[in-house]
């Protein structure tokens, strides 16, 4: 099955597909945010910039359209569905106030946010697929809206579940709040600032206050979250372009070469161009 929309006048569009078609979908939407839920009851293998993942029965994964995805193997026909949209069908961040899922299923620091279903909500997003697959087959002058509306509130409910799954349940919502704008922060600032004191300024928080409340989600520390961001770019570009590392410096706002290299090396523990040749088999 490979349900979608179009929108032509924003070049939007929403995909859902499972089965044969799930794959040739998934190539076909590098550039649309995902969502991948194995309902079956076989494990499915991925790469995610060049990270193997391991998508297990009932659990759910949220990727960008900035990580590079493949199928690692041939499986036993696993029941997988898969729902794609671009910024032209529904942009979360313009509506990030309604859904709240920027920089936690999406941009956040756990940049493959795994959600475990249990049998009730396994049985209310069965219901809610289902309500999407008549939609997707209803052609009249309010399709555009109901698609947006129903996936809405499925991003509405896998972000409740992730707010439980991947955030400190004891942490207060206001606390939790903050979380995630930094790290929303952190994706859109990430090439200019790299000092927690540039985002608590952005935030009108102060550096203290921010470092403490991710002490207490007892997750990677703020400046860690900052620094992960700038090598995970670093590492997509070293796998997907041809641009040198002086090139991709640049680009991360390294104004010399030098310093991009120690800070790759700090972190990866080998330079750029030992990692380029090491993985070079994930640029698929």
């Amino acid at each position: 099955m490979h349900k979608y929309f179009n929108l032509e006048s924003l070049e939007g569009s929403f995909h859902l597909a499972d089965g044969n078609e799930f794959e040739k979908t998934l190539k076909d939407t590098e550039n649309h945010l995902k969502f991948f839920w194995n309902f079956g009851a076989v494990s499915l293998k991925l790469a995610i910039d060049g990270q193997q993942i391991l998508l297990q029965p009932n659990q759910l994964l949220s990727c960008t359209y900035l990580q590079k995805i493949t199928v690692l193997e041939e499986h036993n026909q696993p029941e997988i569905l898969f729902l794609a949209f671009n910024r032209g069908f529904y942009c979360i961040h313009t509506y990030d106030s309604e859904v709240s899922c920027s920089g936690l299923l999406f941009f956040g620091s756990n940049y493959n946010p795994i959600i475990q279903l249990d049998e009730a909500e396994i049985l209310r997003l069965r219901t809610l697929i289902s309500v999407l697959q008549e939609e997707f087959d209803t052609r009249d002058q309010n399709q555009e809206e109901m698609l947006r509306l129903l996936l809405k509130r499925f991003i509405i409910r896998i972000t409740r579940l992730a707010r439980k799954q991947l955030f400190n349940k004891k942490l207060p919502e206001k606390e939790l709040e903050l979380a995630r704008q930094f790290n929303v922060m952190v994706e859109e600032n990430f090439k200019t600032h790299r000092q927690v004191a540039d985002y608590a300024a952005l935030m009108n928080r102060s550096p203290k206050t921010i470092t403490n409340i991710f002490a207490q989600q007892g997750d990677k520390r703020p400046l860690e979250i900052i620094h992960d961001r700038l090598i995970l770019e670093a590492k997509r570009l070293l796998l997907y372009t041809d641009r040198s590392s002086k090139e991709i410096g640049w680009e991360l706002g390294f104004e010399d070469p030098s310093l991009f290299n120690r800070f790759f090396k700090t972190h990866m523990k080998i330079p750029p161009r030992e990692f380029r040749e090491k993985y070079a088999q994930y640029s698929f």
